[in-house]
């Protein structure tokens, strides 16, 4: 069905034909004064129109009324009439009407009641015998068609116009997107200006919420792990003690493979002068995971222009205050404001469940860092190693991010500090390995690493003798101990998440 209001056209002339001939010389005399009555039945009923101090508005309204009535009188004369101009000028009323940021309501009362003024008026000079009282029914029916082409040309123009202007506000609100996370930043003239442009009410901070459509965050799994946390973030537990992190803010949801490809590395910049974002293509973009497989990591990754064949997600529903988009992978939400009240309430509402990250809370200036780091988040998400809970907050992970932003570094990094755990066997590796993260995070303490382990103290220290046979002097080292313990703990990570097998645990 077409967007555009349907006008009701009569091609056979019907009622006008039905008129007797020459009525229309009879009723022209009198349309002067039916013009004054109904333009002050309008000033006087119709609030929107009583504007008694603006001469040319009221001038406006006074032609429109003299408009309506001739071309009335003219398809009188000729049914015939080209209908074509007076379509037209309705239409263009519509669309002003639409501009000015009003509704139709009142013009339509305003044609309803000229109608009505225009009826009454030709019954009283029926009753005054000055016309016959026979012309009622066809007049009657020829009014109230003119009136209702009226309106519906009125009402083509206006949806015409809303139509229009929606498309270019979502335009404008695109490019504020692009704009607050573009590298380099934009000017706070350039997001001012177009934030007004947009009708987007300019927040103090904002953050970035990437979102993986149609693919659900995944419960948790009854009596099975959780993906680790590590370092001194919230609910890490004894290392050795074979229980699940605990996770703030985690509950269940649906899961699902995750829909769309992964996240490319090609980086957005803006174009010269403009600083918006548009999205990457071409050789930057990343072919999509299979359903199941591992996603292979992509540091710094930004969203990448959704294609035409990936499967459509669920998108969320977002407050008008929220922009967003979703033709890119992952789909991207701006929050304005996000340590407001009410405001957590509002990301969770829209997303229902999906899988997401939200990056830090950042001055407008600063959007591209909150994007990146919500990517890369969301990325840990896809391997296992953040929590796959409804929503991920940058804030509560960032010795992981920081650790696990570049897995090259952090292959360097095991292989300089832990190759010495090369000359034992796999399963004392274990052991020995956890024995010495532990041993470090408890300050050299062989008692504690004990109760940490859940293993006598003598067991730890004959533990720690085979290490310091196999480490020698680095195990005495500040420098050396510091590197060795973000190795271990990465090691841990890759170990439990669901990366590629030989990119989890080097050793």
């Amino acid at each position: 069905m077409s967007k555009r209001a349907a006008i009701v056209t009569d091609d056979g002339g019907g009622p006008f034909q039905a008129l007797p001939p020459g009525l229309h010389h009879d009723l022209r005399p009198f349309f002067s004064d039916i013009t004054e009555e109904v333009v002050r039945a309008i000033r006087t009923e119709i609030p929107e129109y009583a504007r008694p101090a603006d001469g040319t508005y009221m001038q406006a309204v006074h032609r429109g009324v003299d408009h309506a009535l001739r071309g009335l009188l003219e398809r009188m004369a000729d049914p015939d009439t080209d209908w074509e101009p007076v379509q037209a000028t309705y239409q263009r009323i519509g669309r002003g009407e639409a501009e000015e940021g009003r509704s139709l309501d009142s013009f339509q009362s305003a044609l309803r009641l000229g109608a009505r003024m225009t009826w009454r008026r030709v019954n009283a000079l029926v009753d005054a015998g000055l016309l016959p009282r026979n012309v009622l029914g066809a007049f009657g029916e020829a009014l109230f068609l003119h009136l209702d082409e009226m309106a519906a040309a009125t009402t083509a123009g206006y949806t015409e116009a809303r139509l229009h202007a929606a498309g270019e506000l979502q335009q404008r609100r695109t490019r504020l997107l692009d704009l607050l996370t573009a590298d380099p930043p934009a000017s706070a003239e350039a997001i001012t200006e177009l934030a007004h442009s947009a009708r987007w009410p300019v927040p103090r901070a904002m953050a970035v919420v990437t979102v993986d459509l149609g693919a659900p965050a995944a419960p948790p799994t009854a009596g099975g792990p959780a993906a680790p946390s590590w370092g001194g973030e919230p609910g890490m537990p004894p290392t050795g003690t074979g229980q699940a992190p605990v996770q703030p803010g985690s509950g269940p949801a649906t899961t699902s493979p995750a829909d769309g490809p992964p996240l490319g590395r090609t980086r957005v910049t803006a174009p010269p002068g403009t600083g918006a974002a548009p999205p990457p293509s071409g050789p930057g973009a990343v072919a999509p995971p299979p359903e199941r497989g591992p996603v292979p990591p992509s540091p710094g990754a930004w969203p990448t222009a959704r294609p035409p064949t990936s499967p459509p997600g669920r998108v969320p529903i977002v407050p008008p205050e929220f922009l967003a988009r979703f033709d890119v992978r992952p789909a991207v939400i701006v929050v304005p404001d996000p340590e407001g009240s009410g405001r957590a309430r509002d990301v969770a509402g829209a997303l229902q469940g999906l899988r997401a990250a939200m990056g830090p809370t950042v001055p407008l200036q600063e959007g591209a860092r909150s994007l990146r780091w919500a990517c890369e988040a969301l990325e840990l998400i896809r391997r296992g190693v953040l929590p796959d809970t409804e929503l991920v907050h940058c804030q509560d992970h960032l010795a992981t991010l920081l650790l696990l932003r570049d897995d090259d570094l952090v292959d360097a990094l095991v292989e300089r500090r832990l190759r010495p755990l090369e000359q034992v066997r796999p399963p004392q590796r274990e052991r020995l390995a956890e024995t010495l993260l532990s041993w470090l995070s408890c300050g050299h303490n062989a008692s504690e690493v004990a109760v940490r382990l859940a293993v006598h103290a003598q067991t730890v220290r004959y533990r720690m003798r085979q290490l310091d046979e196999l480490f020698g002097g680095q195990l005495h080292d500040p420098a050396a101990q510091f590197e060795m313990q973000l190795a271990l703990r990465a090691r841990q990570l890759r170990k439990d998440s669901t990366m590629p097998a030989d990119r989890r645990a080097p050793l």
